[in-house]
């Protein structure tokens, strides 16, 4: 229900600088602590800074152990438990650093000229596994000192793959391998090597073999495969462990006997998130699915503003369990299954989105991070099959106090397609609410399309409560969360099979009674921007409209999208010359001369997801035809300025879309 203001304020965009973030809650080898990231948006730097904290299980004030003016991350215990290694930038680049669990100065283990993106213990302590896109040539050219040679700034590109979103400027010839280095420092050495992208290196129980994750295909270049190897720890010849073109697996563990290895994903590494992934095991040469049942994607799916996914993998026990994450319904929950076989149940549920977790080495623990409507993140404890839950910190439990915040009400009702099919959705009354009274609304619409709105605090839904709109939020036909044949729906289909779910929650808040409905908006970005782009070259319904990095030409996405290459000929039933009538059919583009609605354009310029062109003939095409349209840039931003960009950039943002259904709301 709609929060009465009473003694509190209500929210503005600049109070996304007084939210703190958690994630990353790792539990202690011996089950006592938890070591987890702390973030805060630094307003007078305009920039993020995070530091380790480490909180006891038994309760107790959090303690901070990194405090350096840097982004310090990925906390890993070592596996006595002695010594939590993490990833900074505060010497330049990302490398691996170590602290004593006793307190003292971080000492950095890693200095690699590209920089680590991730580790994982030996099993002894003795041996750090990193991941990075190092050279080896690099460490003997910085060895010799040898002066930068002049290059030339002209680009040659070869590979079709030659950008990606939140890279600046064109990707390079280097690769991601799996390194070694001694944990107390000294010289790495490379264990895996040729043009392939290697990552996420899990060791094996004994020490000698690291399973890793790597693309190995021979149309590697073209595809989206992801296969599961296994390389000895000193280098050496790699062993297939799950691989093929079918193969689009990842988040590998080992068995505690070191027999069998699990690991998450699916057969049909092109669907881009329209399938559900699974829990798998290879053991002898064999590979099993464990969850062919539950009808739900394993993996977190929420989207919101605050929290990023952390994508922890799996964990498996000595008692023969393997737990994981489930995307169920709005909410991600943790789940566990037998190794051996058995159905899997629910460890962690509730209305709420868990974004990571950890289990303890005896199997008897669990640590993790969630978050509901009202509160984006703290770390909880809980046993192994979930009880004595308690949690462990409240980071923003004195900001919330003091704001007034709308929370969600859950709704089903049927499609206004033909086979009425049930849409899942939630409404957001205005803080102040007063029965009798009529309202804006403004409707939401989710990116992927295949993401799924959760259970989860979203600042910029508790931003438009704030300023007196009713805010609807839904998971029509394409999201996750409700089975592969929901999430794979709007397939060579998208607007045609999705705005009646959209509109079908539109209406249903509409009957309700407080909903003035010469008064809506609409807003949405990635998919969201194409469907808000559809929608109001389908309708003149909506007063107002805000497209943010959006989608309005499919033919030119295919080309210029980072992802569009192998994404369109998915989503769009094949490759635009060959379907280019569905490509034409599906592009909002087509339906310009329809669009009436007044439309505000938001866009990152350095976006190559959805790049900029898209908003650019959007705007060109509307000004043409005389309709109420601005277009507002964001420099130096990417596909994800409303989650992770310059903090100053985020309010911006958050401004422009206020003032804009302001103005015609």
């Amino acid at each position: 229900m709609g929060a009465s203001t009473g003694a509190k304020r209500r929210l503005t965009p600049e109070d996304i600088y007084n939210i703190t973030l958690v994630s990353d809650a790792q539990i202690s080898p011996d089950g006592r602590y938890v070591a987890y990231t702390q973030t805060i948006l630094d307003k007078e730097k305009n920039d993020y800074r995070s530091s380790i904290f480490v909180v006891p299980v038994d309760g107790g004030t959090p303690r901070r152990f990194t405090s350096a003016d840097a982004r310090d991350s990925f906390p890993r215990w070592s596996p006595d438990g002695s010594r939590i290694a993490f990833l900074s930038n505060r010497s330049g680049k990302s490398q691996v650093w170590t602290i004593s669990v006793d307190g003292g100065e971080a000492t950095q283990v890693t200095d690699l000229p590209e920089g680590v993106t991730f580790f994982a213990w030996s099993p002894d302590g003795s041996t750090l596994a990193l991941v990075s896109k190092t050279e080896a040539a690099q460490l003997e050219k910085r060895d010799e000192d040898e002066g930068e040679e002049e290059k030339s700034d002209v680009v040659r590109i070869t590979r079709i793959r030659f950008r990606a979103d939140g890279v600046s400027g064109f990707l390079d010839d280097k690769h991601t391998h799996i390194w070694c280095v001694p944990a107390a420092g000294g010289d790495p050495w490379q264990v895996t090597s040729g043009d392939f992208n290697d990552a996420w290196p899990v060791w094996s129980p004994g020490g000698h073999e690291i399973a890793f994750v790597s693309n190995r295909t021979e149309d590697r270049e073209f595809n989206t495969v992801s296969e599961i190897w296994a390389v000895p720890a000193r280098g050496g010849e790699a062993r297939p462990i799950a691989t093929g073109n079918d193969a689009d697996f990842g988040r590998p563990v080992w068995s505690v006997d070191g027999a069998a290895i699990a690991f998450a994903g699916h057969r049909q590494p092109e669907s881009g998130g329209a399938i559900d992934s699974q829990v798998w095991v290879a053991d002898g040469g064999t590979i099993r699915c464990l969850t062919e049942g539950l009808g739900r994607t394993v993996g977190d799916a929420g989207i919101n503003d605050t929290c990023a996914p952390a994508n922890p993998g799996l964990a498996w026990t000595p008692d023969g369990w393997i737990y994981f994450q489930v995307s169920d319904s709005g909410n991600t929950h943790v789940y566990r299954v037998p190794a051996a076989g058995g159905d899997p149940s629910l460890v962690v549920g509730g209305q709420r989105r868990v974004l990571d977790f950890s289990v303890s080495p005896d199997g008897s623990r669990i640590a993790f991070v969630a978050g509901d409507p009202l509160n984006p993140c703290d770390v909880y404890v809980c046993r192994a099959n979930g009880s004595d839950e308690r949690r462990l910190t409240a980071v923003n439990e004195e900001f919330f106090s003091s704001v007034a915040l709308s929370e969600p009400e859950e709704f089903r009702v049927p499609s206004h397609a033909e086979d009425r099919a049930e849409i899942h959705g939630w409404v957001m009354k205005p803080i102040g609410f007063e029965p009798g009274r009529k309202y804006p609304m403004v409707l939401e619409i989710h990116g992927g399309p295949h993401g799924m709105y959760a259970n989860h605090y979203f600042h910029e839904f508790q931003l438009l409560a704030a300023q007196g709109y009713v805010v609807v939020y839904t998971n029509p036909r394409g999201s996750q969360g409700y089975g592969t044949e929901y999430a794979s729906y709007t397939r060579a289909a998208w607007g045609e099979k999705d705005m009646p779910d959209l509109m079908a929650a539109v209406d249903y808040v509409i009957e309700q009674g407080y909903v003035d409905p010469n008064r809506l908006g609409v807003t949405g970005g990635s998919y969201g921007g194409y469907m808000t782009n559809w929608v109001i070259g389908h309708t003149d319904r909506f007063k107002a409209a805000v497209t943010q990095r959006c989608v309005s030409d499919l033919y030119s996405f295919f080309g210029t999208s980072d992802i569009g290459f192998h994404f369109g000929a998915y989503e769009w039933g094949g490759v635009p010359w060959e379907a280019r009538e569905t490509y034409v059919r599906l592009s909002p583009i087509t339906y310009v001369e329809n669009m009436k609605t007044p439309l505000l354009i938001i866009h990152s310029e350095e976006d190559y997801r959805c790049p900029i062109a898209q908003a650019e003939q959007l705007f060109i095409s509307l000004k043409k035809l005389g309709r109420e349209v601005e277009f507002v840039r964001f420099p130096n931003e990417n596909h994800n300025l409303s989650r992770s960009g310059k903090p100053k950039h985020r309010v911006e943002r958050l401004q422009y879309i206020l003032g804009w259904f302001q103005r015609y709301l």
